[in-house]
């Protein structure tokens, strides 16, 4: 007896995989766009249509859409995206609408076709159980960075997920494949090194297929797939190839490291010290460094890793476990490509909080790829786990979501818009200097570059030769009666999605400081954002305006 109650009360491994096995909670075996998938779809909409119409622009939403409308299409791609650090997919959408005298504000709402679309293809398509489908939407990238912030990130989710579609199609559908990873490569930089994981993917495939005696694919069809993609990269490659004089540094020369308060995870700094922010940032000078050493290989391998996914690098540890294991155990360890080609490009191109999320849209588009198939043994428990993995993800990502809604429905993204509203009514007559990036993001709402002392063109030139910031006292001595002094900031002692009293009212970035120091001009406004990027991070985005002091 003593033994049939053991035998009866014996746990059963299965058992909470079973408990996941109610339709809320059951992988979707085929594709279908029904009732509760309309919901979210509307919902999330809504919610869209709400934060396009809140969301203030910040300046590289706007550097974008002024290097489209102010150059020809062969500048554009010969010259101008040498000095953007980016494919020229997004800027090649962006002329078209200039050409077609769509305006900034219009644009906007154009541009936002394209997320909704990326979002409609997980709805219809993905193989995550209903409860996924419910709120993955609704997570950072999805929701919010990728969707609202118009920028060359937006057409990400889009692309990646139809890439997952075709990904999982018994046919393999190369041509088509190989157009997608190709315009994924033309995106931005991190959809290149996307791209070629997921060819190295869908290569190992197609010979696991050949040696197995599946049906192979002709020759032909995979010579022309090849060439196809191969030309995609070679036009991202070449049209974002450095110029001589681009004032960036490389990130492994020059980026530090901040800390955030204790029980978080690291914080990447802004671009450090030749980037078009390094004088706006406090921390900015006589920062210790610690490059080339192991351990801080080691925590730029910890931060890079977990900033995509959450706050905690304990939980990012347990997910990545998971994942890794995931995808031994279905001995399609060469899925971990991609993320090990963006560890790479984080740690020696580019690492920016946005920049992350492109670590979770890889994620999802390898889980949905590999998801456990029906009839494996141990699908039920995958199932499980991964389903766990994904919902803790989802849900601390929502929360950022919400933030970031909070901010644009209560406060502003930025000051350009308003700044720009206030010169609109006040430089009829006069002249107006602007100094550092963040002043052209005022530019879009006039159709000419207001400033006197930058190029005609009114986006901002990264090239050493046109150094406007470096001609301060040549620029005042011509006397111009306005100066906008455009800057980003970081609270000094930054936590989760709070800021000291005084951020950023009180900062003067240097340039400032040194107008300020001749005694000619003197701030009379002030026009400030909070622009917030997830994981607890943010920057005040701002405009400054110096008018001359009576004599």
């Amino acid at each position: 007896m003593r033994s049939e109650g053991m035998t009866q009360n014996k746990p059963d491994p299965r058992a909470a995989a079973r408990l996941l096995d109610g339709p809320i909670f059951r992988s979707r075996q085929s594709p279908r766009f029904g009732l509760l998938e309309a919901i979210v779809f509307l919902v999330w909409l809504a919610l869209l249509t709400i934060l396009v119409a809140h969301h203030v622009p910040w300046v590289d939403e706007a550097q974008g859409w002024l290097v489209a409308r102010d150059s020809t299409l062969i500048d554009l791609f010969n010259t101008r995206l040498r000095y953007e650090g980016s494919p020229g997919l997004w800027h090649l959408l962006l002329w078209i609408l200039c050409r077609m005298h769509v305006s900034f504000t219009a644009m906007r709402w154009i541009v936002s076709i394209v997320p909704a679309a990326g979002i409609y293809v997980f709805l219809r398509y993905s193989p995550f159980p209903a409860i996924l489908r419910v709120v993955l939407p609704f997570s950072f990238y999805l929701g919010y960075q990728y969707a609202v912030v118009s920028r060359n990130y937006l057409a990400a989710p889009l692309l990646i997920f139809v890439c997952a579609v075709l990904f999982a199609q018994p046919v393999r559908h190369l041509l088509s494949l190989s157009v997608v990873l190709g315009l994924l490569s033309n995106l931005c930089a991190q959809g290149l090194v996307i791209s070629a994981g997921f060819a190295a993917m869908i290569a190992l495939r197609l010979w696991r297929e050949r040696k197995q005696g599946s049906e192979r694919i002709g020759l032909r069809r995979l010579i022309a797939a090849g060439i196809c993609l191969c030309a995609f990269w070679a036009v991202s490659v070449w049209s974002t190839r450095p110029a001589s004089d681009d004032i960036y540094t490389p990130a492994w020369r020059a980026t530090h490291l901040e800390k955030k308060p204790a029980g978080a995870g690291a914080i990447p700094s802004p671009p450090l010290p030749n980037g078009p922010a390094a004088e706006s940032h406090p921390q900015a000078e006589n920062k210790p460094q610690n490059h080339g050493t192991l351990r801080h290989a080691i925590e730029r391998f910890e931060e890079n890793l977990t900033y995509g996914m959450s706050n905690s690098w304990l939980v990012s540890l347990v997910a990545w476990s998971v994942v890794v294991a995931f995808l031994i155990y279905g001995r399609n360890a060469v899925d971990l490509l991609p993320f090990l080609l963006l560890q790479a490009l984080f740690e020696f191109v580019a690492a920016r909080p946005w920049h992350f999320g492109m670590v979770t849209l890889a994620l999802l588009a390898v889980l949905w790829i590999d998801w456990p198939k029906k009839g494996d043994s141990h699908a039920p428990v995958w199932h499980a786990i991964l389903f766990f993995v994904l919902f803790a993800i989802a849900a601390e990502q929502g929360s950022w979501t919400a933030r970031a809604m909070r901010t644009d429905l209560t406060a502003a993204y930025s000051g350009d818009r308003d700044a720009a509203a206030y010169l609109a009514g006040r430089i009829q007559g006069k002249t107006i200097a602007g100094f550092q990036y963040f002043s052209v993001g005022i530019l879009p709402y006039f159709s000419t570059n207001i400033f006197e002392n930058q190029p005609k063109e009114a986006f901002w030139n990264f090239s050493r030769k046109v150094d406007v910031d470096a001609h301060v006292a040549e620029t005042l001595d011509r006397q111009p009666e306005i100066v906008d002094v455009g800057f980003a900031v970081r609270p000094p002692d930054a936590t989760q999605g709070s800021a000291p009293t005084g951020f950023p009212a009180t900062f003067q970035p240097r340039i400032e400081r040194e107008i300020l120091a001749t005694g000619r001009y003197r701030e009379t406004h002030r026009f400030c954002g909070d622009a917030f990027s997830g994981h607890g991070y943010h920057e005040g985005l701002c405009q400054v305006i110096l008018e001359r002091s009576a004599q």
